[in-house]
């Protein structure tokens, strides 16, 4: 193991900075990045940390993760963290032992007596081996890791979720430590293209139908112009920060981008596929394709001429990646899900279901009426992960379908009573449009292109898809 500490080490030496620099981020390639890009966006998923928690950061590739961890950093040294108490690494391609080569053998500069240890690692999930239980042992029986601060990424659900298991007890006495980072919300996304809209009020998600809500929808309206022509780009965009930088500046998803996430979907999601690109391309654009539908794995394998078990494998994949989230169908009037019933399936943003369509244009593009159900779906997710219910809960947001098999798009206990309809019109006849969610036992709101309408108490309220989402959405 001598050269592999040797290696290790001097890999550390690199990725460290602030421990030779107190001006390192001046030249830190990712933190850079964001400066040039003038969003001025920082995400609070690791804001409050708290001494002697082991922290799970989840997320997709390329929604700032890193960038992230080190703007966690350097909040830390702002707050007078002695900088040789913060290590990082990037375990990417790691080997599992090599976990433990680091902690415990790897000469690394002292820290300040009387301090713990700050260690973040980067991508842990990368790691080859069963590293959860090499960290576990580290926190039962190495003493300057046990107490210290940890903070893990990882871009993989199942690794994350067994590893939690695995880590068990040894996470801290602390609360909050599953954290997700998830592209932007629609509410930042606006702010950050017209920073007035900053002043828009908060609505709950468990208080979309009531008064309280309504007068929310009123003070909103004199921006409706502006939030109908942001969600649209929304809708185009997304929320991964590159591609807000370019909707921002009115320049199209810089093509190296959708390169990165076509490579993060072909080849590390599908890594263990024998998909080829065009295969990979064909499956995801006929599976976001069907998304307003409950899945039928079978039907999609026919159209792009493989198996069905391949379908539902990839889907898993997908899944496992942070790409796609699931809503299932309730079972009766209960927030529970209904046994072998299809699920609908959703990309987690706009540019991973349109990805197929925009690396190659004669492919068809996501109807807009379809992204725009997926993005308020994904909204109405987002605040309700926002309150404190774990991402990785599966039975969070449903839809229902009624005994005349009519369906409704979304349903749950955080919606408080509420049921929530994308049809998207944009005509004096949308009530034409509710009568489903009329007929149901819920309070109904049906997202619009840009008719509001919340005169009637206790009936269905009409509300531009763009609205319902600054007011709700992270």
């Amino acid at each position: 193991m001598p050269t592999r500490i040797g290696q290790v080490a001097q890999e550390i030496t690199r990725m460290n900075p602030w421990w030779r620099s107190p001006r390192w981020a001046e030249t830190d390639t990712d933190l850079r990045h964001v400066q040039d890009s003038g969003l001025g966006y920082r995400s609070p998923c690791l804001d409050d940390l708290r001494q002697g928690g082991l922290y799970l950061l989840r997320g997709p590739r390329r929604v700032g993760k890193t960038v992230s961890v080190k703007q966690a950093i350097e909040s830390l040294l702002a707050r007078g963290v002695p900088p040789l108490a913060i290590v990082r690494f990037a375990a990417d391609g790691w080997m599992a032992s090599d976990l433990r080569t680091l902690i415990q053998n790897v000469a690394l500069p002292p820290a300040p007596q009387g301090t713990t240890r700050w260690w973040f690692i980067d991508e842990v999930t990368a790691v080859k081996g069963d590293w959860a239980t090499q960290l576990k042992w580290l926190r039962d029986n190495e003493p300057g890791f046990a107490d210290a601060t940890v903070v893990l990424t990882g871009s993989n659900a199942e690794g994350l979720t067994s590893a939690a298991g695995t880590l068990a007890g040894r996470r801290g006495r602390v609360t909050g430590t599953d954290r997700t980072l998830l592209p932007m919300g629609f509410r930042t996304f606006a702010r950050l293209l017209v920073p007035e809209l900053e002043a828009l009020p908060r609505l709950a998600v468990g208080r979309l139908h009531t008064r309280e809500a309504a007068e929310a929808y009123q003070a909103a309206l004199p921006w409706l112009d502006d939030l109908v022509r942001l969600w649209e780009v929304y809708l185009q965009y997304g929320g991964f920060p590159a591609a807000v930088a370019a909707a921002r500046q009115a320049q199209p998803v810089p093509g190296w981008f959708v390169d990165d996430l076509f490579s993060v979907l072909h080849r590390d999601a599908f890594a263990a596929s024998r998909l080829s690109e065009s295969q990979t391309s064909a499956l995801v654009a006929r599976l976001w394709g069907s998304m307003a539908a409950p899945v039928n794995s079978s039907r999609i394998g026919a159209d792009v001429d493989v198996s069905h078990d391949a379908v539902a494998r990839h889907i898993g994949y997908l899944r496992d990646s942070y790409l796609l989230w699931s809503c299932p169908q309730t079972a009766g009037d209960s927030y529970i899900r209904r046994e072998r019933s299809p699920e609908k399936l959703y990309a987690i943003d706009p540019i991973i279901a349109r990805l197929a369509h925009l690396r190659n244009p004669a492919r068809h593009d996501v109807d807009v009426t379809v992204l725009a159900e997926m993005q308020v779906g994904m909204a109405l997710r987002r605040a309700t992960f926002a309150t404190g219910w774990p991402w990785t809960a599966d039975e969070v947001i449903f839809y229902h379908r009624t005994k005349n098999r009519k369906e409704i798009d979304f349903v749950g206990e955080p919606l408080a009573g509420t049921a929530v309809e994308g049809k998207y019109v944009e005509t004096g006849r949308w009530r034409g449009e509710a009568a489903v969610i009329e007929a149901s036992e819920w309070s109904g709101i049906l997202t619009t292109r840009n008719v509001l309408d919340c005169t009637a108490p206790d009936s269905t309220w009409a509300v531009p898809a763009g609205m319902l989402a600054a007011l709700a959405d992270t």
